[in-house]
């Protein structure tokens, strides 16, 4: 998520600096397609990277959409279960 908070963003979570290259910014739909579907691309993992009926059920479900929040906290968002192969590896420990 600090990856795509950056990717979108330009700079470090929490930092006050300018942008740097701020014309190189995705929006968070094409951050989030390249950190999925692009990552499993690059992996040669044709089952995986998006949701459709035979690929892997590799996701995670965050505690908010990230959509909702302005990009200046997209790094702010957590990770709150995560799943590999339709099973339960992850379950963020609550407050």
């Amino acid at each position: 998520l600090a990856g795509i908070h950056v990717a979108v963003n330009r700079t470090l979570p929490g930092a006050a600096d300018k942008p740097f290259l701020p014309e190189q910014a995705l929006d968070l739909t094409a951050a989030l397609t390249a950190y999925t579907a692009g990552s499993a691309y690059v992996n040669h993992l044709d089952d995986a990277g998006s949701l459709r009926p035979g690929n892997r059920a590799d996701l995670v479900v965050l505690d908010r959409d990230p959509f909702s929040v302005p990009p200046e906290a997209i790094a702010e968002t957590r990770v709150h279960l995560t799943y590999i192969d339709g099973q339960r590896v992850h379950t963020a420990p609550t407050a």
